[in-house]
């Protein structure tokens, strides 16, 4: 076990600081006393007068001195950068699935129950802006339950009523999911419009429509949801003439970024911090951003080299890219032996007996020895019955048999590959964020709740 003297020791070898005479002297206890108390004043104590930042128009207290360092150079610390080698590779890449496997592999697969139009967007405008977590109830479904329930004067009369009809108590945060519902509602009513009649109100621009969601305070639609809610008015055809629908970029989530970085489009400096370093998700923002930069890089370069199968947006992309982060980048393939000898691959680790073995009429029990990514993994050796994958039908994986479109930019069976992860973020504000985790100094306790 590595003590913390040895840490300290490492870390002031890789600064270059020399430490001072007769540090030796002090003993783990003291150094760890020292080094922690140090650490906890400087990344997660705050005090009066430190100084004010701001959080999506609301003033706000630093949360420490730390806070104060990281919003102002994170950047340059992470010094993300979009590769055009590795853009060029992908769009390759996605050129040749759309010669293989066609557009449909981009299309938006949510069931509307053949509404018509006008439900449509009202049913996606109220609930687009909510983070469900979980696959949540067909929303269309439940305005077939109760049309009533989607109006913008009863959202904005009762919110939480409206909540609850849609399933979401059960969730945390519910303060904000209250502003999100009642603010949405707002922007409606405001305006005396449906959600149907936004895109003839901002003149049936793309862009526009973008502004004016993310640019209203409190009602969810930060970039992504409304580069997402834009994307599948127009592929539902809700919305199918917007002009500026290029401008439209792919809607960056924990998925699309894990994929930007797996593949190399983007790439940073040093490796991302853990979210509870990350204070007021100054990290999260920036290879947010990012990640959509790369991917409409991708998009440019697409479009250059193959405009016949290249899509009329990027954000096209982002239900295909999503589905890969989501379904495939994960390692849920599990290589499993046995005492004889056998090796194969199971999805998921509730295997028992060895496949292998019981081929041949006997029961040998399975031992699970490692998880991977199914990329890692030779197609032809991924668990198969009759030839077919053992998912279920509509999973990617099965479309793909096995094999990833990236491969050509990820090489995941080389040794030099490593399974980036995504950054994570504390929600800002909430009961369990960083706003309700003030810790003074002089006071000494506080930090997060679970």
């Amino acid at each position: 076990m590595k003590s913390l003297t040895q840490f300290v020791v490492e870390i002031n070898k890789r600064i270059g600081i020399d430490l001072p005479e007769g540090w030796q002297k002090l003993s783990d206890i003291q150094i760890a006393q020292r080094f922690l108390s140090g650490a906890n004043e400087y990344f997660f104590q705050t005090y009066n007068g430190i100084g004010k930042t701001t959080f999506r128009d609301e003033e706000l207290s630093y949360f420490s001195e730390f806070h104060k360092f990281w919003e102002a150079h994170h950047a340059e610390i992470l010094d993300g950068r979009i590769d055009t080698t590795q853009t060029a590779i992908a769009a390759r890449s996605l050129a040749q699935a759309v010669g293989k496997y066609g557009m449909e592999i981009f299309s938006v697969t949510l069931d509307t129950l053949g509404l018509p139009l006008e439900a449509v967007a009202q049913v996606r405008f109220l609930t687009a802006n909510q983070d469900f977590r979980e696959p949540p109830q067909n929303q269309f479904a439940k305005f077939n339950e109760d049309p009533t329930q989607f109006s913008a004067r009863a959202v904005e009369e009762d919110a939480a009523d409206f909540l609850r009809f849609l399933g979401t108590t059960r969730l945390s945060q519910t303060d904000k999911r209250l502003d999100f519902a009642r603010n949405a509602a707002r922007f409606l009513s405001g305006k005396n419009i449906t959600a149907y009649q936004i895109a003839p109100h901002f003149h049936n621009n793309a862009a526009e429509i973008r502004d004016a969601l993310v640019g209203t305070p409190n009602m969810g639609y930060g970039a992504k949801k409304a580069n997402m809610f834009i994307r599948d008015m127009v592929e539902l055809g809700v919305w199918p003439g917007l002009s500026h629908y290029d401008e439209i970029d792919v809607a960056s989530d924990i998925n699309t970024m894990k994929v930007a970085l797996r593949t190399g489009i983007l790439k940073t400096s040093i490796p991302l911090l853990s979210s509870f370093l990350d204070i007021f998700c100054s990290q999260y923002g920036y290879v947010d951003e990012m990640s959509a930069q790369a991917w409409r890089r991708v998009w440019e370069d697409w479009s250059k080299s193959d405009p016949k199968t290249a899509p009329r947006s990027p954000c096209l992309m982002d239900f295909l890219l999503y589905r890969i982060g989501r379904e495939y980048c994960k390692d849920m393939v599990v290589r499993y032996a046995c005492e004889n000898g056998h090796t194969f691959f199971h999805f998921g680790d509730r295997l028992r007996n060895c496949r292998k073995c019981s081929d041949e009429g006997r029961t040998v029990p399975a031992i699970a020895r490692a998880r991977l990514l199914p990329c890692q993994v030779a197609p032809q050796d991924l668990p198969r019955f009759g030839g077919v994958l053992l998912l279920e039908e509509d999973k990617l994986l099965r479309t793909f048999d096995g094999l990833c479109i990236f491969e050509p930019a990820c090489s995941p069976k080389s040794t030099e590959f490593h399974a980036l992860d995504p950054p994570k973020s504390i929600s800002v504000k909430g009961q369990t964020s960083w706003t309700s985790s003030y810790a003074h100094r002089g006071r000494a306790g506080g930090g997060m709740m679970g």
